[in-house]
């Protein structure tokens, strides 16, 4: 009877930790997921939009975040598979003013940023992936920079934050 009673209090507070947790968790995605993008581009293949979540220039670095929004249902787009020196010299930076400027890159010469993105859209989900980079800051007078990066329209006109 004891084991029944223990056994039974056990389940009622799992259950309830994992209701508390899967509703968490589904606010912070909506949260998430409601947030107004600074800048919007569709990805080559259409399925999903790319949403610019925030560019904050701390010190003298600017990071760029990207959420994919899910346009088309269960599909899976490849945006880019690599990163080569041509791609990293041409099709990876942000534009400010009249300059650009290219990923940053760590001590091995790799790009900060992923090496590859691929994004899996799905019915009923906020988001389908994400991507984010990192760049020399520009000056404290550039208050907009346009982001460009393989697979996804160009997207202009995004604010930066100072922190």
């Amino acid at each position: 009877m004891r084991l029944t009673i223990i056994a039974t209090i056990f389940h009622a507070l799992v259950t309830v930790f994992a209701i508390t947790q899967f509703t968490h968790g589904a606010s912070a995605q909506t949260a998430i997921a409601s947030s107004t993008p600074l800048a919007v581009g569709l990805t080559n293949g259409g399925i999903a939009e790319a949403q610019v979540i925030e560019a904050v220039r701390k010190d003298e670095i600017l990071t760029v975040k990207l959420r994919f929004k899910p346009v088309v249902p269960d599909k899976l787009e490849r945006i880019y598979d690599s990163i080569s020196k041509t791609d990293y010299e041409n099709s990876f930076y942000i534009l400010a003013g009249n300059k650009k400027h290219l990923l940053l890159t760590d001590s091995n010469d790799k790009p900060l940023t992923d090496p590859f993105l691929v994004i899996k859209t799905a019915k009923g989900s906020p988001i389908a992936g994400s991507w984010h980079g990192r760049f020399p800051a520009p000056p404290k007078d550039v208050s907009e920079v346009s982001l460009t990066i393989p697979g996804v329209e160009t997207l202009d006109a995004i604010k930066i934050t100072d922190r």
